[in-house]
């Protein structure tokens, strides 16, 4: 049997029995079940290829791509009112915010969330925090409370937390009336920009080329990241946060998960995105000190603080740079700043104009690195790109950051193994929200 594709090409129907007879670079009608199938077609082009096709690196994927119903968020990536759900509760939530929102958690999040809301004309009536220490304190004018002390019947409320999303659904989904929304359904309902993307491109994206997502799920190597890959596609399609209960690892696992970093590894650690070298203290914790370190941070207030922190560490080395795939410079932005709770004690005002110089990793690193670590806001790709020849050389663990572009789960697989193909790819969710997501190559 037989079918046309949609270049009007025929398509032989395969089925996982008889895949021993797959050939490179044919595309084939695999058959999903009675009444379903997808295009297949076994090829070593990177996944931005994979417009009209799934695309396999080897027939064993098959396997997985059998047992699509098991991942119901991708597998409904091939439904037409897979975004459905999403786009009503957009308007929905459009027409509660006309009413004005309390924001619940008065930390990073919440104040990120609540510039956004007031900046795009929505009324913020104050924060929420189940912390006793912050009642009665304001931040930039709005007054902080304890949710025992204020009636939220009828209320509308804004969960802002990275970590504990689902907890206050919970804590507050019996109040009487109360209509809760949480960041993705606020983001989406603004049009809102997140990270270096708009975020209706996060929501739609995975709907939009069906095929990229589903090839770059099949390139995971592991059935753990092949159901957080699935949970991760609900969250983004359906807007969902409850999905992160079952998809989460532990918070300060973040970067060094142990199916794919060892002490071996993290004894030679750079760290691109360093802060005021917090993962360093987090690493060195876990695994004891470092050999080497390489961090990188552009950030004046975050690079001297790590100064100060690591000033009697000979074997720290820190650079007040970005890496680039080339020598760069670029305004320094303060919205891009971590601090933006103003949490730390520093000379250098964060607002100050400055400028990041962007280094390829190549032209600074000479000795073997066994992980490196990318967090810069988008600019992974680039920064890998910097570091072909030391990424060629050592085959360091890489644990990059995949939630600043809405094709970063695809992309970066791309941008790695045109390095080294024989890496292993793998992705960890650390956050109840669509942040904190890490894709580990190894």
């Amino acid at each position: 049997m037989s079918q046309i594709d949609k270049s009007g090409n025929m398509m032989s129907t395969l089925t996982r029995t008889d895949a021993t007879h797959i050939e490179e670079g044919k595309t084939f009608a695999f058959q999903l079940s009675f009444d379903c199938s997808l295009p297949v077609r076994w090829s070593l082009a990177p996944l931005r290829e994979a417009q009209d096709a799934v695309l396999i690196d080897r027939p064993e994927r098959l396997d997985v791509l059998q047992r699509l119903d098991d991942y119901p968020h991708v597998r409904g990536l091939l439904e037409a009112g897979c975004l459905d759900y999403a786009k009503q509760r957009k308007v929905q939530v459009r027409q509660w915010l006309n009413e004005g929102i309390q924001v619940f958690g008065a930390y990073k999040v919440g104040l990120k969330l609540a510039r956004l809301a007031r900046t795009s004309g929505v009324a913020v009536e104050g924060f929420l925090d189940n912390d006793r220490a912050k009642q009665g304190t304001s931040i930039e004018g709005l007054s902080v409370r304890h949710p025992g002390d204020v009636s939220l019947e009828n209320a509308i409320v804004l969960i802002a937390s990275g970590r504990h999303g689902n907890a206050i659904h919970a804590q507050l989904s019996q109040v009487p009336g109360i209509r809760l929304i949480n960041m993705s359904e606020f983001l989406y309902a603004l049009d809102a920009p997140h990270a270096a993307d708009n975020f209706s491109d996060f929501i739609e994206a995975p709907a939009r080329e069906p095929w990229r997502f589903i090839s770059a799920f099949l390139r995971m190597d592991d059935e753990r990241s092949r159901q957080v890959f699935n949970q991760l596609m609900g969250m983004r399609t359906g807007l969902s946060i409850a999905l992160a209960e079952q998809a989460k690892s532990p918070y300060d696992e973040e970067y060094f998960d142990a199916q794919f970093v060892h002490p071996v590894h993290a004894a030679r650690f750079v760290d691109a995105g360093a802060a005021a070298g917090d993962t360093l203290q987090r690493l060195e914790a876990r695994f004891g000190l470092v050999e080497q370190a390489w961090l990188f941070e552009p950030e004046l207030p975050a690079y001297y603080e790590a100064l100060r922190n690591f000033a009697d560490r000979s074997e720290v080395w820190l650079f007040n740079m970005g890496l680039d795939e080339a020598s760069s410079r670029a305004t320094y932005r303060s919205g891009l700043s971590f601090d933006i709770a103003n949490e730390m004690e520093s000379v250098v005002p964060a607002d100050i104009t400055s400028y990041i110089q962007g280094v390829p990793l190549d032209a600074i690193v000479a000795g073997k690195i066994g992980l490196f670590k990318l967090d810069i806001e988008g600019m992974e790709a680039r920064a890998l790109r910097g570091g072909r020849e030391i990424i060629a050389r050592d085959k360091p663990v890489l644990a990059v950051c995949a939630y600043h572009r809405a094709d970063d789960y695809w992309k970066l697989i791309d941008e790695v193994l045109s390095i080294r193909p024989d890496y292993r790819v793998g992705i960890r969710l650390y956050a109840d929200i669509l942040e904190d997501i890490t894709l580990y190559f190894y």
